[in-house]
């Protein structure tokens, strides 16, 4: 095959590989649309895919089944839900470590797929949560404990911090309100005066003296 030749064929595979992309991103954001409206149960895989335009059997393409397409959907979301936690290149470590939780807290109050699964069948999916999130947790304390580390040489922090320690205190305390914003249940509400409280003990124990 001369070089011209194998660029033309190059040039078409590239586009049909862009399409094929473009048509499994529209089925994830049919599907994350579906399930947070009508939860796990209504989301059909034929609700799915006449939202994404595409037929049935495109859709089983990528995808084996419902399980797999829902599976890959909550992928997307956690990976949405960290990057919401990052820290912005401006932030002083006081304030990376405060935006990384009230971030946290309001992606979940906000993200409508979240509630909606958990309606459902509240033991399964936060099974699912939990499993697809599973990987997460150590990077999670990893991030922090940078955090951490960097407010320390900064002399926002208390030097004798126990910064692993501390990291996994604020993760789970993360979680815990994450989990509450989320699960919308009013006997454990995500209030913002409690949200507030918890922001202020993390600050006190970690000594922050300003931003």
């Amino acid at each position: 095959m001369t070089a011209p030749t194998q660029a033309i064929v190059d040039s078409v595979l590239g586009r049909r590989q862009a399409e094929s992309e473009r048509k499994r991103e529209r089925i994830l954001e049919a599907a994350q649309a579906c399930l947070g409206e009508l939860g796990y149960a209504r989301a059909t895989v034929t609700e799915i895919a006449r939202r994404a335009g595409v037929s049935n059997g495109l859709l089983y393409q990528f995808f084996r089944n419902k399980e797999d397409l829902v599976e890959r959907v909550l992928e997307e979301t956690l990976r949405d839900w960290v990057r919401e936690m990052v820290p912005r290149e401006y932030e002083s470590a006081p304030a990376a470590l405060e935006g990384m939780f009230r971030r946290s807290v309001e992606f979940c109050r906000t993200h409508p797929l979240l509630p909606a699964l958990i309606r459902d069948d509240p033991e399964l999916q936060l099974a699912r949560l939990q499993s697809t999130g599973r990987d997460r947790i150590q990077p999670h304390r990893d991030l922090v404990a940078s955090i951490l580390e960097q407010g320390i040489a900064d002399g926002a922090f208390r030097e004798n911090l126990d910064v692993q320690a501390t990291a996994d205190v604020v993760c789970q305390l993360q979680s815990d309100y994450s989990g509450r914003a989320y699960r919308n249940d009013a006997r454990f509400p995500d209030d913002p005066r409690i949200i507030n409280a918890v922001v202020g003990l993390i600050r006190a124990a970690v000594g922050t003296i300003g931003d």
